[in-house]
């Protein structure tokens, strides 16, 4: 029965493809998926900058506001970048013969060191900024509600020391202020007995002093949970991006990714160890800071011409 399958005609006169023109034909596939990979990453990478610097600018590195609101912003998009990193990676292991990319794959690597380390530092940085956040707030609230107690038991004397309706009027026209107005209605003087006058008035500036220590008052207890949940989260997620751009890094002249590379960098020597070739970071601190540093300094193009 497989006689007549075996010479059929649609398969004996269908031509056979030459065995030599299917790795040219996927060596073309793969060279042009490995540029759109890397357009794609360039896209990602320029998306990232816009956006972190039309939030951010203009810088105002002492306001702890700025400072919250900026991490927060690096952070959420952070996987933006990391994602046209993982990319560039990839273009550069489909095409490995083209040189731009392995030197912008090289040196995109490189960089992510950097931001490898400030994702780290986020984590200080962040705990820092939210302590002085409320440190500063709570100080602005103390400072505000003190300086109210203060204005309105200065009207509060006035209002119980006056002598007379008209005495009571000049008084208080020369205690106005905008944080405690007193609505002065100039028919209730002569109208009202001046011990009701005054009643009226102490139980308006009671209200007056109210709502200013409202507005000013101390940072409640479900907004310190939020502010304290918000930066763990923001913690947590620097921890993880510095991992996974650590994943992605790679120092200059070095074989293994920076993830893989950091445990040796982070061994401290001990004594009557003796170095080998399997361990080059048993260096003094300074000469172990100067290689590190010069690593991520970029690479020399080669003077020699191509082929």
């Amino acid at each position: 029965m497989l006689a007549p399958i075996l010479t059929s005609p649609r398969l004996s006169e269908r031509p056979a493809i030459p065995m030599s023109e299917i790795p040219q034909n996927r060596s073309l596939s793969a060279f042009i998926l490995s540029d759109r990979l890397a357009v794609v990453a360039n896209t990602l990478f320029v998306v990232y900058l816009i956006s972190v610097l039309a939030f951010s600018m203009p810088p105002r590195l002492l306001d702890p506001l700025w400072q919250l609101t900026t991490i927060k912003l690096l952070i959420e998009a952070a996987p933006i970048p990391l994602i046209g990193l993982a990319l560039l990676h990839l273009a550069a292991y489909l095409s490995p013969q083209d040189g731009k990319l392995q030197s912008r794959r090289d040196g995109l690597a490189r960089l992510a060191v950097l931001s490898c380390l400030g994702f780290l530092l986020v984590v200080p940085l962040q705990g820092f900024t939210v302590w002085r956040s409320f440190r500063l707030s709570n100080a602005i609230a103390d400072q505000q509600q003190a300086s109210a107690t203060q204005r309105a038991e200065t009207v509060r004397q006035a209002i119980q020391q006056a002598g007379s309706a008209e005495d009571l009027r000049k008084r208080l026209l020369a205690l106005q202020r905008p944080d405690l107005q007193i609505r002065l209605n100039a028919d209730q003087f002569p109208s009202l007995p001046l011990p009701e006058l005054k009643q009226r008035l102490l139980s308006q500036l009671d209200q007056a002093e109210g709502q200013f220590k409202a507005r000013y008052s101390r940072l409640d207890p479900g907004t310190n949970e939020r502010l304290v949940r918000e930066s763990l989260r923001v913690m947590v997620s620097s921890i993880a991006l510095a991992i996974a751009f650590a994943a992605l890094a790679q120092r200059k002249n070095s074989p293994v990714p920076f993830l893989v590379e950091l445990p040796s960098l982070l061994a401290r020597p001990t004594r009557g160890s003796q170095s080998s070739a399997a361990m080059p970071f048993r260096n003094s601190t300074a000469k172990r800071e100067e290689e590190f540093f010069a690593s991520l300094a970029a690479e020399e193009e080669d003077p020699r011409p191509g082929p």
